[in-house]
């Protein structure tokens, strides 16, 4: 529950009662208040989008001696700030055409941070605590499906796409891996050339080890990802073999560390996510 304290007379106040407070007690003046907790001042109706605030281990963490508070996984708070953003949603849309006593219903409920999730809980608490008829309460709460189902379907297209996306770039690396193993071998030349102990640019641009196919087979192998110390080492082993050589030199280490970063950031099906490298969602 998020506290206020009124910035004209000083008392401290809950944010379901700031509407009546500024009713009453403060009826002359311009709504004017401060959170308790993150101290930040709000004029008007701006209080009631700030619907969760710091906890005090964040308020009181000392970041300048390195100390950063863990986030709290609490998936009961999580629920009822989706809950919270699909109310906005409604008040934001023009689709539901609201009529003025539907929109001051859910306008109220912005400002209540505590609202239930199952209809029969939800009826019950609109009709005692906010004073709504039960059949305007079911219209409520009938809009409030609604929107959910909605935002439901759009989730699930969204990951149903990704995961298309996914399946897609993995089953096109296996078609070039399986037409790079059929391809027949190159017919040795009449003039036997020097071995090369470095790969050779061609036309100035790439040489023939793919680094981008070699990057995604690689991490398209790990459903989590992979480490990025752990990627560059079997790389390098990739890299190693492709030269014919057991060991680099200390030139061409440094040629492989170049060009590692450099084709890992052009390399668009993979994404870097701190030391973790996953394929692209």
């Amino acid at each position: 529950m998020v506290f206020f304290t009124c910035n004209v007379c000083g008392e401290s106040v809950k944010k379901p009662a700031v509407e009546k407070h500024y009713q009453t007690r403060c009826r002359n003046s311009e709504k004017n208040v401060s959170c308790m907790d993150c101290l930040k001042d709000f004029y008007g109706e701006e209080y009631v989008a700030h619907t969760k605030c710091i906890s005090e281990a964040q308020k009181y963490a000392s970041q300048s001696q390195g100390f950063v508070v863990k986030e709290s996984r609490n998936k009961n708070a999580q629920k009822q700030e989706g809950w919270m953003d699909i109310i906005r949603a409604i008040l934001d849309s023009s689709e539901y055409n609201l009529t003025p006593a539907l929109r001051s219903a859910f306008q109220k409920l912005q400002s209540v941070d505590n609202v239930p999730r199952k209809k029969a809980k939800f009826e019950n608490f609109v009709g005692n605590c906010m004073r709504l008829p039960r059949q305007q309460a079911t219209q409520v709460w009938d809009i409030l499906e609604k929107e959910l189902n909605k935002m439901k379907e759009a989730k699930q297209a969204e990951l149903a796409r990704i995961k298309a996306e996914k399946v897609a770039a993995i089953q096109q690396q296996q078609q070039q891996d399986k037409e790079a193993e059929e391809a027949p071998p190159k017919k040795k030349s009449k003039v036997e050339e020097e071995p090369k102990t470095e790969e050779e640019p061609t036309n100035g641009t790439s040489s023939d080890f793919d680094w981008s196919a070699q990057l995604t087979k690689i991490v398209g192998k790990q459903a989590d990802g992979i480490f990025l110390e752990k990627l560059r080492k079997k790389l390098l082993k990739k890299y190693t073999k492709h030269l014919s050589v057991e060991d680099l030199s200390e030139k061409q280490a440094k040629k492989f560390q170049k060009r590692f970063d450099k084709q890992l950031k052009l390399t668009e099906a993979l994404q870097v996510d701190g030391d973790l490298v996953k394929v692209a969602s």
